[in-house]
């Protein structure tokens, strides 16, 4: 089925979306046995029960993450948020296939649907309604939801459960503000809630909404909310400042909300690899830029207002460019990554250089998840493509075993690096923000467009702070320091002697 966005799409396409579902095959064995296996194997697994009667929404198998979903909608009693990236089907499962499942079985008795405004929050119940009116498949196993000559609303509706001796769900579209607490369907309250499209981009960016839905969802529909309760929010977050965000780490008066994340990929490895295998992955970042595709697909709000480095101010040069400059100083450092927390962590060595007016070119990255040994034959490399005067390592955290491995490469190419370790005493966020923020910003730092791992090093700043990885940026702080360092010493000048005194103690009596 499309993807419907808005009830007047819904209303416009009804008859269109009526004919797609009546178009499913029917099954080919029909017989009274094969409609009770059929119902007992979808019982119990939500799985089971979507690739029965929902073949069309299961065009490959499942991930493992579904998996998880079905553990997570049985939560009770809890608020739980949920957010997972674009096309891992989070609305299908949680909006449509979960309550046409309990709808089925008769296992809820008035459900609660909400968005932002009630012509969205509609869009979720009609999807239902268009279901249980049309889906053969279903009324073939289960029967009819709707007695004879019925017109059920999309907003509110009835459904007869089959064979259930009269019994009903309420079913009910509501927006974020309606006062809940005189919903009832018969003597029951709402005991299954699910909240979609919560915000739009543009009410995620109001003080006033963030804070009107949080007291909403939190003082006026859980209290409202029948014993037993289930109630799942499906939500991006759009910043750093939005409902989702909010409910995530919580507020001084209100506690964080039980929160599962599901990105696109983690370690560099895709999650549901049938449906978005890492080629695809890399065709949407491409399309829809870095910034977009850290929210969209692993799940990194944007930071509203307080974004530390953004894509408009990185700049990018050819190599070309640099033929004639004369490059003041060239260093390099690397972040070794090897304590035991930071094994799924890259390592990275950054080399750059800075010129006569102050501009950090940077000339070669490499970040790698690999061996310390495959490190140092990087740093080799990069030593032998540009001429480092010296490459520094971070030496804190247990890195000192490096000497060892940079000894024994050195046997074996029969040279030393001019390596030297260095300390880090302040925190690596606190470094990378201070050091690079402004450089970036002011167009002082210059990226080579034509190095693969470079790009790799821009996304993790663009990441920066609530990516997974910050090993390039740690790279690129530590040589971006030490070029800063020896450039501003070198403007200064040095006295000609360590001990001024000495030297008029020499000259007494000429």
């Amino acid at each position: 089925m499309r993807e419907i966005k808005t009830l007047k799409q819904l209303e416009a396409a009804w008859n269109e979306l009526r004919e797609e579902i009546l178009s499913r095959p029917l099954f080919p064995d029909n017989c009274e046995q094969a409609k009770k296996t059929r119902k007992k194997q979808g019982k119990n697994s939500l799985r089971e029960f979507a690739k029965t009667y929902f073949p069309d929404y299961v065009p490959c198998e499942f991930a493992r993450f579904h998996a998880d979903w079905e553990k997570i909608k049985d939560i009770e009693n809890e608020l739980v948020l949920l957010s997972a990236f674009r096309g891992s089907g989070k609305s299908t499962f949680f909006t449509l296939i979960d309550p046409i499942h309990r709808i089925c079985y008769g296992k809820r008795r008035f459900m609660l649907f909400s968005s932002y405004n009630e012509d969205k929050s509609a869009v979720f119940t009609g999807r239902i309604l268009l279901e249980l009116l049309y889906n053969q498949r279903l009324q073939n196993d289960f029967g009819l939801f709707f007695p004879a000559n019925r017109n059920p609303g999309i907003k509110r509706f009835t459904v007869h459960i089959p064979e259930s001796g009269g019994k009903t769900v309420g079913i009910r579209a509501v927006s974020i503000g309606q006062d809940p607490r005189g919903f009832v369907h018969g003597p029951n309250r709402p005991d299954y809630v699910r909240m979609d499209d919560i915000q739009s981009r543009k009410r995620a960016k109001s003080r006033k909404f963030i804070r009107e839905a949080i007291e909403w969802i939190t003082q006026d529909l859980v209290p409202a909310l029948a014993e037993n309760f289930s109630a799942i929010i499906v939500a991006t977050p759009l910043n750093t400042r939005c409902v989702a965000s909010t409910l995530e780490k919580g507020t001084d008066d209100i506690k964080a909300v039980k929160t599962f994340k599901f990105p696109a990929e983690k370690h560099g490895k895709p999650a549901w690899s049938a449906a978005f295998p890492v080629k695809r992955l890399k065709r949407i970042k491409r399309v829809i830029g870095s910034l977009a595709y850290n929210q969209e697909y692993l799940l990194i709000p944007t930071p509203l207002d307080e974004r530390i480095f953004s894509e408009e101010s990185i700049r990018w040069f050819h190599p070309l460019e640099l033929t004639g400059t004369r490059l003041s100083f060239v260093f390099s450092w690397t972040d070794p990554s090897v304590k035991h927390e930071e094994k799924h962590c890259y390592k990275a060595t950054v080399c750059a250089g800075i010129d006569n007016n102050g501009i950090v070119h940077v000339l070669k990255a490499r970040i790698r998840k690999e061996s310390v040994s495959r490190m140092v034959d990087g740093m080799y490399l990069i030593y032998n493509e540009c001429n480092p005067s010296w490459m520094f390592y971070e030496d804190n955290g247990g890195q000192g075993l490096l000497s060892e491995i940079f000894d024994a490469k050195a046997e074996k190419e029969g040279y030393h690096l001019p390596h030297r370790g260095q300390s880090n005493l302040l925190h690596k966020d606190t470094r990378i923000e201070s050091t690079l923020s402004a450089p970036i910003e002011n167009g002082i730092i210059r990226f080579n467009r034509h190095d693969p791992d470079q790009k790799l090093l821009v996304e993790q700043l663009l990441q920066f702070p609530d990516g997974d990885f910050k090993d390039g940026p740690d790279a690129l702080e530590g040589v971006v320091r030490k070029l800063f360092e020896f450039a501003r010493k070198k403007r200064a000048g040095k006295p000609a002697m360590a001990r001024p005194w000495e030297a008029h103690a020499i000259m007494r009596g000429y």
